[in-house]
């Protein structure tokens, strides 16, 4: 009973199939990672992936591609603690507010909450009502695209890594990308993820300050949504900031219901 690293997305595919399936939803993210580092020419940006999945009680999964925080799914105070016991104490960490307090405690840490989001399911689809248009992204949209991603990072999460770019454009190029038009122009967007074990993830989704508060957050949203279960996805997924109250009402009104929470947090050790 322990944990196991490695820096092979495939051989951590293989030894976490079971769990991944079972944990499918609540370990979205983790899924995600695993997607794009199966990417055709994917490459670490700052050093190879750290990948570890713990074979004790209740299982637990850990993956980092530097230069950003390692994403923890649930897991139990005893492999919080052995997992704290052999590696540093990150400067950050993502994951469920429980068990980052217990690797918290086992580094001798504080927390300093970055963001807390909230995880949610679509229950049933609820459409708006006479939505603006909106249309599949197309090649010509991807430097667009690229720009506002940029804009968005800028916003909401301006002290993370820059994305890469070719998450992005593989969205565009298979079709996962939908935009909202006024008056012709493209002015929001909304990304989903490839099907993974049955799930997609909605995000992000941005809208143009300009063109804020005229339904075109909630058209895109429901687009993706839409198009993501005729994808084969039986659960769409996506993540809001819980102190965001307009669109954790936008989502609620989508038919979207929350799940589980969970928190980037800063990790401060008690000697600084």
């Amino acid at each position: 009973m322990g944990w196991t690293v490695t820096d092979d997305v495939e051989v951590f595919r293989r030894a976490t199939a079971d769990h991944l399936r079972a944990h499918r939803v609540a370990c979205t993210v983790v899924l995600t990672i695993v997607e794009r580092l199966r990417m055709p020419g994917a490459a670490a940006e700052d050093g190879p992936p750290e990948l570890a999945w713990w074979d004790g009680d209740g299982g637990a999964v850990i993956a980092r591609t530097p230069p950003h925080r390692p994403v923890v799914s649930a897991m139990s105070p005893a492999a919080a603690a052995a997992w704290a016991a052999a590696q540093p104490c990150p400067e950050r960490v993502l994951g469920p507010a429980d068990t980052v307090e217990h690797l918290a405690r086992a580094w001798g840490a504080t927390t300093e909450p970055v963001v807390t989001e909230r995880l949610h399911r679509l229950e049933r689809l609820r459409p708006p009502v006479d939505p603006p248009p909106t249309r599949r992204a197309v090649a010509g949209d991807a430097d667009l695209l690229w720009s506002w991603l940029l804009e968005f990072h800028h916003e909401a999460t301006p002290d993370d890594p820059v994305p890469p770019r070719a998450a992005m454009d593989a969205a565009v190029a298979e079709g996962r990308a939908v935009v909202a038009l006024a008056g012709g122009e493209p002015v929001a967007y909304a990304s989903a993820s490839p099907v993974m074990l049955g799930t997609v993830r909605i995000g992000p989704v941005y809208t143009r300050p300009a063109h804020r508060g005229n339904g075109h957050g909630a058209a895109v949203a429901a687009a993706a949504a839409r198009h993501a279960r005729e994808r084969g996805a039986d659960e769409v997924l996506l993540f809001t900031d819980l102190d965001n109250p307009t669109s954790n009402a936008l989502y609620a009104r989508l038919g979207f219901v929350g799940v589980t929470d969970i928190v980037d947090a800063r990790l401060v050790p008690a000697s600084t």
